[in-house]
């Protein structure tokens, strides 16, 4: 038993380094800027080579349509349109080659309150590629009553060592707060605020799990502003050794 008891301390440090984290966010405009050009440009945080970026961009029209400008140097991958009435938004991901050629950044059809926001995930080993575990789940949802509060129905990850997002978007500047759900985390700053044109919001929240198994739902609260419709979305992604398959590979 002792001896057990010194290979468990022992390997207590490699466990709890080996899974993915959370490195850092940035974004255009920061959080209650304005900014409505077209391309809309990023500067990436210093990351390594392997990390998971992922760009989500946002505007305040139904219709708009949004793709990359400038790669930066790296093979991205997109998710379908986040889309209800007077928000549209993008995923786009990229798994990071070790260097930018240029800040990356994102055309949109219409420029008013165009904003792109950058969160970066390291995987638990350099070498491992990302995929979509499971596939984007949009919802739109009705502007909600006092204390306005938007849920988001969490899922069962199928594989170990994942990541799930969830996103919140408003055509309004809404601050949020009071995230709710175990093991959630918010990601980056508390929103993201577009005062441009008609303004417009976003926030984020992340999940790590190291075994297979439920996120649990998770929800925030419209602080400022509330009672705004909006659309929200989540996704995973897990990290994947060669030989393995998934939705999206990189």
């Amino acid at each position: 038993m002792k001896y057990l008891l010194i290979v468990s301390l022992l390997l207590l440090p490699f466990v709890s380094i080996c899974q993915i984290t959370y490195v850092a966010s940035a974004s255009t405009p920061a959080d209650n800027g304005s900014s409505g050009v077209t391309p809309t440009v990023v500067t990436p945080p210093a990351m390594n080579t392997g990390d998971l970026v992922l760009l989500f961009a946002y505007g305040r029209t139904t219709t708009l349509t949004m793709s990359i400008s400038a790669t930066g140097g790296q093979v991205w991958y997109d998710q379908a349109v986040i889309s209800n009435t007077n928000i549209s938004g993008r995923l786009f991901w990229c798994r990071f080659n070790g260097s930018w050629s240029a800040d990356p950044s994102v055309a949109f059809s219409n420029a008013a309150t165009a904003t792109v926001i950058m969160h970066v995930f390291r995987p638990s080993k350099p070498s491992l590629r990302w995929a979509v575990e499971a596939d984007r789940v949009e919802t739109d949802f009705a502007a909600p009553a006092s204390p306005f509060t938007v849920s988001i129905t969490g899922r069962t990850t199928r594989v170990p060592n994942s990541v799930t997002i969830a996103a919140w978007f408003t055509p309004d500047d809404n601050t949020w707060g009071s995230l709710s759900g175990a093991g959630w985390v918010v990601l980056g700053t508390a929103q993201y605020r577009n005062t441009s044109g008609t303004d417009g919001s976003a926030t984020f929240a992340y999940n790590i799990r190291t075994t297979v198994g439920a996120t649990g739902n998770v929800s925030k609260n419209q602080a400022t502003l509330g009672g705004d419709a909006g659309t929200a979305m989540i996704i995973t992604f897990f990290e994947m050794a060669h030989g393995m398959s998934g939705l999206l590979l990189q």
